[in-house]
């Protein structure tokens, strides 16, 4: 039973995992001994496959739904979350995030434990739950959290994985704060669900399925939800300091928290959102695009939303 979008479902305790493991970024831990005595002792079969470049989570994934697995774990950054969970669109497969990486967004998203051990035990229990979530599509990339062009992009190549191995999330925080001096205005011609064409000028546009940006509980902003079968698009239209101060009171919520009194700014004046099933970029100059982290494409781009596609492993509520 396919189950909606946000709903939570109930399962018995999986009898076969495959870990699908990127050792790139992984932490100094005994990775093989925390997960065979977290499945041993529950009594779950397991195994693990070791991705060694670009694409392989999604092939690897893929085998581990032919071979039977009942559970595919994911142990890597969101770079490589996304590529299992292309592995498994198209089937009832469900998806455990172990977080392995440096900003584990999507984790954080779901509301699921960083640390290994706790992890585990989502699955080792004699029942565990599931729900059924939003993927984006751009082309035919899918992507959890979001895409974007501009800044974005920036402080993607910016945040190297020297910075993120000595400063952790902080890396995005410095990567971001430079950006916001570098980045020029490009001229968007932004298509809301095949009608409503914006033309603008701005620094950055994201389209966002998740709303989580890696710094403690920030967000895009507070109605942007993995399970309401919408993107949200973003077009951050300067990057003055006022701007900034803005967007970080759209983002954490305080502008309709705090009242017209505590800055008079309107934060309309600077990033502008929408929320649609698709949406076409065109942007002058043409601009690089970040997918989930890694820059791997070029504007003008058509994204759209594929609702309820993939299941995955979540705490009890």
């Amino acid at each position: 039973m396919a189950g909606k979008s946000g709903e939570t479902q109930s399962h018995r305790k999986p009898a076969k995992i495959e870990v699908v493991v990127n050792p790139a970024p992984s932490r100094r831990i005994p990775l093989l001994a925390i997960l065979n005595q977290a499945f041993r002792d529950a009594g779950i079969r397991w195994d693990i496959s070791i991705t060694h470049g670009p694409g392989d989570g999604s092939v690897l994934a893929r085998k581990a739904v032919e071979d039977g697995a009942e559970v595919v774990a994911v142990y890597g950054g969101d770079g490589t979350v996304m590529e299992v969970a292309a592995g498994l669109l198209g089937t009832d497969v469900p998806m455990l995030i172990l977080g392995g990486g440096t900003g584990n967004l999507v984790a954080s998203e779901l509301r699921l434990p960083t640390q290994l051990e706790k992890g585990c035990e989502l699955v080792c229990g004699e029942r565990y739950f599931t729900k059924r979530i939003d993927v984006g599509m751009m082309g035919e990339q899918p992507f959890l959290l979001r895409i974007g062009c501009g800044i974005e992009v920036g402080v993607v190549q910016e945040a190297t994985r020297e910075l993120k191995d000595q400063f952790g999330k902080l890396a995005y925080v410095w990567a971001g704060i430079k950006q916001l001096q570098e980045t020029p205005e490009a001229k968007y011609q932004i298509v809301l669900d095949g009608k409503e064409i914006i033309e603008a000028s701005g620094v950055a546009c994201v389209v966002a399925n998740a709303g989580t940006v890696g710094v403690g509980r920030l967000t895009l902003a507070p109605s942007v939800d993995v399970c309401d079968g919408k993107l949200d698009v973003f077009l951050l239209k300067r990057a003055n300091i006022e701007g900034i101060v803005q967007l970080a009171g759209k983002m954490t919520g305080l502008d309709r928290l705090i009242g017209d009194e505590f800055f008079d700014l309107d934060a309309s004046q600077m990033v502008t959102q929408w929320a649609v099933e698709t949406v076409e970029i065109r942007t002058n100059p043409v601009l690089d695009i970040q997918v989930d982290g890694d820059v791997i494409a070029k504007t003008p781009q058509t994204i759209r939303v594929l609702p309820s596609a993939l299941r995955v492993v979540v705490a009890r509520e």
